[in-house]
């Protein structure tokens, strides 16, 4: 009796894997489907990267200043008039942006001191543009 419990185990057993082995005076095998084993992959990913934002200069207008709104002599001349007064090394236009006068109004004060060459470093007639940046 022992014996028919070992060999009824092992024939379990062997099912249990996969394996349909009958035996006499056991019950009929039962055939277990088993996926194959499948290979581990591992996928290494890289660090991550940090982002970096890259302006592109803006394309060159062909606009002259003189048709923008903000250099309409109208609108220049109802702009209030303003004393600039910069520290030692500093620029009239950077004097403007420090004390938070749009491009608009700096454009404005230029025109008001003359159209001084110096405040257009480029010399295409708008001024401020290190300062500012494009604005047209």
């Amino acid at each position: 009796m022992r014996l028919r419990r070992i060999v009824a185990s092992l024939a379990m057993l062997a099912m249990a894997a996969g394996c349909a082995v009958p035996v006499s005076g056991s019950p009929s095998p039962v055939i277990v489907a088993v996926p194959p084993a499948s290979p581990t992959t591992a996928f290494v990913l890289p660090p991550p990267q940090p982002t970096v934002t890259v302006r592109e200069p803006a394309p060159a207008s062909d606009v002259p200043a003189a048709s923008q709104w903000y250099a309409q002599q109208s609108w220049i001349d109802a702009q209030p008039w303003i004393a600039i007064t910069p520290a030692a090394g500093q620029t009239p236009c950077q004097w403007l942006y420090a004390h938070g006068y749009s491009y608009p109004q700096a454009f404005a004060a230029w025109a008001k001191n003359g159209y001084p060459p110096s405040w257009s470093a480029t010399g295409d007639g708008y001024p401020c543009q290190r300062t500012y940046g494009r604005q047209h």
